[in-house]
């Protein structure tokens, strides 16, 4: 959805004193691209669409993940398990894709912003959405301080971070902040781990994800090893579609990475369907890449916002938003520092 026209049907001049727009969505199956990514596809519905059926190739409905299994859910009621979405697929789009919460654009009337929902219909019942928009010239950082982030010792793990965050609406009504911004940023010197916003789930962030940075195609070839282990018994013209499928996968799988795929495509031609070795070469080549896998950013931001008769803003979190940390890779120290700003719009 274009909600760059939205914002000019209801600007009425309002919009345009601003050299800024940031967009704000509360849910965790839809967001926005930053802008820089969004200008590369061409800023066109067209090119969006292209990257989402890349990652939907990547995490197909359906496939067995952990966040879907409503018998394990223990924090659901019988009553919420009837009528919770299986929508593990569109949360792993969500964050491979680099979907934010919060981007900041700049003032573009004529230009498209798109608000991308992985997930807007669900037990044939279509969600209702929303997206908040605010405009400013200049952002003023009022407060800034360093984090230790505590990690569990092991390679691959995410974690919450609002158990390192101080107490932000604190910080907002210490500064007196109507309008503006929370970022937070992995410090320079830290590598191979990045931050988005999204649920934390047990099951979704201590298996599923953990089982996608140790395999970015687990979900892809969940359905293949039955056939493609006997490729004998696959009559030619399925044979074909299953090779056919995989490549699709694993060139998918680079171009959301913005990697060569060419290397893969050969291989892929070359083995046909001898897939445990596919699954090798794929681990292999796949596993120095998870940073640019997952598409995982280095910084979040949460908006900070308020009625233009309230004195003081509030963080913008959705009931389900959580900053997330997720590492492949373990430091030496266990500990990761982050930056927390607080800025003012002005």
């Amino acid at each position: 959805m274009n909600v760059g026209e939205n914002v000019e049907k209801v600007d009425s001049g309002i919009f345009s004193k601003f050299d800024r727009i940031a967009f704000c969505s509360v849910h965790t199956t839809a967001g926005f691209l930053e802008q820089p990514l969004a200008l590369k596809l061409g800023n066109t519905r067209e090119g969006i669409e292209s990257l989402v059926r890349s990652a939907r190739r990547l995490f197909p409905e359906g496939a067995p993940y952990w966040h879907d299994r409503m018998e394990l859910r223990s924090e659901l009621t019988a009553e919420q398990r009837k009528h919770e979405p299986l929508n593990a697929d569109s949360h792993l789009a969500f964050i491979c894709l680099g979907l934010c919460n919060c981007v900041l654009y700049k003032f573009a009337p004529d230009h498209p912003v798109y608000f991308i929902d992985l997930d807007g219909e669900s037990n044939q019942t279509f969600r209702s959405r929303k997206s908040i928009a605010v405009g400013y010239n200049n952002a003023t950082c009022v407060h800034e301080e360093t984090l230790k982030v505590d990690l569990p010792k092991k390679n691959q793990c995410a974690v919450d971070l609002n158990n390192s965050l101080p107490d932000l609406q604190a910080l907002v009504a210490k500064y007196q902040i109507h309008r503006g911004l929370v970022t937070l940023e992995l410090a320079p010197g830290e590598k191979h781990a990045g931050v988005t916003v999204n649920e934390f789930e047990s099951l979704l962030v201590e298996r599923d994800i953990t089982d996608v940075l140790m395999n970015p195609l687990r979900y892809t070839l969940s359905n293949a090893p039955r056939f493609a282990r006997n490729p004998l018994r696959v009559p030619g013209k399925a044979k074909n579609m299953l090779q056919y499928e995989i490549h699709l996968a694993i060139r998918d799988g680079l171009r959301v990475a913005n990697r060569s795929v060419s290397i893969l495509e050969y291989m892929v031609e070359r083995l046909g369907m001898h897939l445990p070795l596919l699954e090798h070469i794929i681990d292999r080549i796949a596993s120095p890449l998870e940073a640019r896998w997952m598409n995982l950013g280095s910084s979040i931001r949460m908006l900070i916002n308020a009625k233009d008769e309230d004195p003081l803003g509030r963080v913008m979190v959705g009931t389900y938003q959580s900053p997330i940390l997720i590492q492949w890779r373990r430091p030496e120290s266990d500990v990761r520092e982050m930056h927390l700003r607080l800025l003012r719009f002005t």
